[in-house]
């Protein structure tokens, strides 16, 4: 929600490499409702078509169908908004299995084991998850701005290489356990009873 103004100009400027069928997007606006209001204008004024995603139901269903590799979304575009809060966080950790590559600011989703683009950070804070992300090879530094941002996206197109060695990383990260810190936070409290 903090990232409207950002996102809906990212949106835009992402709207032709949508059309030409180049981009697909996974649009969470979670239970903010202002999000959801921004989402529905920016893909009006780009005339971009959308599916809609509104429950958790829906949402384990459309991750099943794109598990099988030979499907794709209906749309190019796909827009999650809940009433509720628990489907809009879990929006995220579903889809990710189904995802290329997660846009976010680097806040805890900096820890997630797919490829990131970092956006604008909300918080000084945030500038260390960013860092940490491109030390460990599994996400870009944060861009700042839109046309930043579409540079990654361009990289991610044009330099393949850029992408699969983000996927390398996360796959030997996985191997030496980076991804495994809350797994190892709840065998230390089990263990100390």
């Amino acid at each position: 929600g903090a990232q409207r103004t950002f996102i809906v100009k990212f949106v835009l400027a992402l709207a032709p490499l949508v059309q030409e069928g180049k981009v697909q997007l996974f649009l969470n606006a979670g239970d903010h409702s202002h999000m959801k209001t921004a989402f529905l204008e920016v893909l009006d004024k780009a005339g971009l078509d959308f599916e809609s995603v509104t429950s958790t139901e829906g949402v384990m269903a459309f991750q099943k169908r794109l598990l099988d590799a030979k499907n794709e979304p209906s749309k190019s575009v796909t827009l999650f908004s809940f009433n509720e809060y628990f489907p809009a966080v879990a929006t995220t950790d579903i889809m990710c299995r189904v995802a290329d590559v997660l846009s976010c600011k680097p806040s805890e989703l900096a820890f997630y084991c797919l490829p990131k683009l970092h956006i604008r950070r909300v918080g000084d804070h945030e500038a260390d998850s960013a860092r940490r992300a491109a030390e460990l090879g599994d996400g870009t530094l944060e861009a700042r701005e839109v046309p930043d941002a579409i540079e990654y996206i361009n990289l991610f197109m044009n330099q393949p290489d850029f992408l699969i060695n983000m996927n390398k990383s996360i796959m030997q990260n996985d191997e030496i356990g980076i991804y495994n810190g809350c797994k190892r936070a709840v065998q230390m409290c089990v263990s100390r009873k």
